[in-house]
């Protein structure tokens, strides 16, 4: 019996070694394969130049992220003072025999207030329309005081 209990014994222990063995050749392969990414051995040196490499390339794409973004609100910002957001209206009678406010004068203004007012005249017998361009808050023909009153409540900014 005691040579059976040997024999298990030396069995598990020639097992326990094998293992032991097939671990180490492992372990062993995995760490020659990682340093065959180390240019001259120096697994260290090698990984921080890699992790400062992908630093520098988080930086630049950042930047290159900001510069777009820049150049993205600079567009916007050009777009959004050419819209024509200000707008002022003023209705009233144009002619003694026609009543209700059914004339307008509409002033339509971008930041710089350039646009233009567009005025319709109803009368009993006829409907005109004109269109004229402002350039800077004025006009180069004599308005109608309603129209100048129309730009007037465009250029102040706000919805009337």
């Amino acid at each position: 019996m005691n040579e059976r209990v040997l024999m298990s014994i030396v069995a598990v222990l020639a097992v326990f070694v094998v293992a032991s063995i097939v671990i180490g050749i492992i372990n062993i392969s995995k760490i020659n394969s990682i340093l065959d990414y180390a240019e001259d051995g120096d697994l260290v040196h090698n990984l921080e130049k890699y992790y400062n490499s992908v630093n520098e390339l988080q930086k630049k794409l950042k930047m290159s992220q900001e510069g777009m973004l820049s150049d993205r609100i600079s567009g916007c910002e050009t777009s959004i003072n050419m819209t024509l957001s200000k707008l002022g209206i003023v209705n009233f009678d144009a002619y003694d025999d026609v009543h209700g406010n059914q004339s307008f004068a509409l002033a339509v203004l971008n930041r710089y207030n350039d646009g233009f007012v567009i005025t319709s005249l109803y009368g009993s017998s006829s409907s005109n329309a004109y269109v004229r361009k402002v350039s800077e808050g004025k006009c180069s023909v004599t308005l109608l005081d309603e129209e100048q009153e129309a730009i007037e409540k465009a250029m102040s900014g706000k919805v009337h």
